[in-house]
């Protein structure tokens, strides 16, 4: 990409680091962007091409919010590419439907980072690159390479690769910091008593120690405690089918835990993860769970699955039909233009713009896209 734009990779998978790689990636791609902009377009409409253009959008679709426009604000010109015909950006890179669904991904995919609550992991990082990635392979912009090597360098976190071990110290050559300082060792100094902290949102890292209590989930879709055999469907509150659902749709490694509260945890990607409770889930809630990898948009007023094309109330059930109209007239009423529809795996239907994230339904999975759900 050149010297002129730095991109900084992920050193670990912590939240600093892999918002430090989205960041420094969506800005590479911003400037690239607005470079090959200024070259195809200037020589054709003038060294003024973009505010003459922004006055001209503003001038025709006097709804917009006026506001300063950066041209190497990805979510300008992505939605301008998306979504108005007559673009000059249609100019500057393939005029494909293929390109813009890219596009209209990597506009969610900002609107979610920007707002879900959730603290993404370099998993997430990964599908975003890989957007990067395909946006730059299908309109020969050199941000591929960066976003291939981001892709790179998150593979060897996740297999341990990275960062570099360095070799083992032996005990009797670690310095002793309590020696040097003078300072008593750790254990002899008191401990203040600790607050307990509320507990995160449900698919938030799990806060605090591990509980010992282990539950599995069997063939037959029973939660067990591991040590008694017990079945645990008399602490379950509700529907023990959806509950069980929810909490393995996100495919946790191994057997789960259950805290005093009810509060069920397990590792999702390798994070200890809450996924839900054996009781009532709190209210308030916008968000519940984890997000679906799917991306969803309104158009003419039904819900659509981008990748297929499909609308929501062609595919489902008849028994999940007037559940799904109730949802798609939701989504209307809420969407505007560069808006984001997702859904999480405990079948909260999202809507995401630049101004936050509201729930507009929430879906069981007989209303949503046959397999979305889990």
């Amino acid at each position: 990409m050149g010297e002129a734009f730095v991109v900084e990779y992920p050193e670990r998978n912590s939240y600093g680091e892999v918002m430090k790689g989205y960041f420094s990636l969506m800005r590479g791609f911003g400037l690239e962007f607005a470079n090959r902009c200024d070259r195809l377009l200037a020589p054709k409409r003038g060294p003024r091409w973009f505010d003459d253009y922004v006055a001209e959008r503003n001038e025709e679709d006097p709804t917009r919010v006026r506001r300063r426009q950066s041209p190497s604000d990805p979510s300008f010109f992505l939605k301008e590419l998306i979504y108005t015909e007559w673009s000059p950006y249609r100019e500057v890179v393939p005029d494909s439907q293929d390109l813009r669904v890219l596009s209209k991904k990597i506009v969610d995919t900002r609107n979610t980072w920007l707002h879900f609550s959730d603290e993404p992991s370099v998993v997430q990082l990964r599908d975003a690159a890989d957007l990067i990635r395909g946006f730059g392979v299908k309109s020969a912009m050199k941000v591929e390479g960066p976003a291939a090597r981001m892709i790179k360098r998150i593979d060897r976190i996740r297999n341990g690769q990275y960062p570099p071990q360095p070799p083992a110290q032996k005990d009797s050559e670690a310095p002793s910091a309590a020696a040097d300082s003078g300072e008593p060792p750790a254990d002899d100094i008191p401990l203040a008593p600790v607050a307990e902290e509320p507990r995160p949102p449900i698919g938030s890292l799990w806060r605090g120690p591990i509980p010992k209590r282990r539950v599995r989930v069997t063939k037959t879709r029973d939660v067990v405690d591991v040590a008694t055999g017990a079945s645990l469907r008399g602490e379950i509150a509700g529907d023990v089918a959806e509950k069980v659902r929810q909490w393995t749709s996100a495919r946790p490694l191994g057997d789960l835990w259950v805290d005093m509260d009810g509060a069920v945890g397990g590792f999702v990607e390798g994070q200890e993860r809450l996924l839900g409770y054996t009781g009532e889930d709190p209210e308030g809630e916008t968000a519940r769970g984890f997000l679906i990898r799917r991306f969803y948009d309104l158009r003419d007023g039904r819900v659509i699955d981008i990748d297929t094309g499909a609308a929501l109330t062609d595919t489902v059930p008849e028994s999940g039909i007037d559940e799904a109209r109730q949802i798609e007239a939701a989504a209307a009423e809420a969407m505007e233009p560069g808006g984001t529809i997702r859904i999480t795996n405990y079948g909260d239907v999202l809507y995401i713009d630049e101004a936050g994230m509201s729930r507009i339904a929430v879906a069981a999975p007989k209303a949503w896209f046959p397999g979305h759900l889990g």
